[in-house]
């Protein structure tokens, strides 16, 4: 008779423990997201549990695919999704510093004739300084914004910040079309040492810097 009770009672013991697990006790009030984020911490806890009986035993961690419920692998998914995302924001990052800041570090290297237009002087000054030392595609770039800065003083163009060696071309060509043929041409050479890094003797420099010093002289007879 006693058998008989310990029996029901270590029934009793286990169906108890049955129904105190989660499944058995499913809260109503309880959302669907924190049911879903309990069973999640649950498994990781018990995959961690695992992992580390596993090291104990055998002095190394070994991965069973088993172990990998579909919960785990739901986070393992979501992390691969993250690191992917963060290598392809950084592969942007270098392509960006690869191909846009040499573009932008080169077009600075562009004078601009607006910046010369309170300083006209200065033009001229590094014009020589670049002659002097043999950099005739540097030393061009500077006769040519001297030579707009000289149309400028004579009403030929008006320099504004906005325009383009295109519309001082149009300009010109409305106010002396004769001029406006070998002005293409020098914007032409100008913005192929500048973009097209193209390399040009002293002769080609001086040809222009003839063209310059005549466009000087006609405005010293006005």
């Amino acid at each position: 008779m006693q058998t008989n009770e310990i029996n029901e009672e270590k029934i009793r013991e286990i169906v108890n423990s049955i129904l105190s697990r989660r499944e058995f006790n499913n809260d109503k009030t309880e959302s669907p997201l924190l049911e879903a984020i309990g069973r999640i911490w649950e498994t990781i806890q018990d995959w961690i549990k695992e992992l580390f009986q596993r090291r104990t035993q055998n002095r190394e961690v070994q991965f069973n695919p088993n172990l990998y419920n579909s919960s785990l692998q739901t986070i393992l998914k979501i992390l691969l999704i993250l690191i992917t995302a963060v290598l392809v924001i950084v592969l942007i990052r270098l392509i960006i510093k690869r191909l846009y800041l040499p573009h932008k570090i080169k077009k600075s290297h562009v004078p601009k004739v607006y910046d010369y237009l309170d300083k006209p002087d200065e033009a001229m000054e590094k014009f020589h300084f670049h002659m002097d030392a043999g950099e005739y595609s540097k030393a061009l770039r500077l006769l040519f914004v001297a030579v707009l800065l000289e149309l400028n003083k004579r009403k030929i163009i008006k320099i504004e910040k906005w325009k383009t060696n295109r519309i001082y071309i149009r300009e010109i060509s409305l106010s002396d079309i004769a001029l406006a043929i070998p002005m293409q041409e020098f914007t032409t050479l100008f913005n192929a040492c500048c973009y097209g890094k193209k390399d040009i003797d002293e002769a080609s420099v001086k040809k222009w810097l003839d063209f310059y010093n005549n466009q000087k002289a006609q405005d010293q007879h006005t």
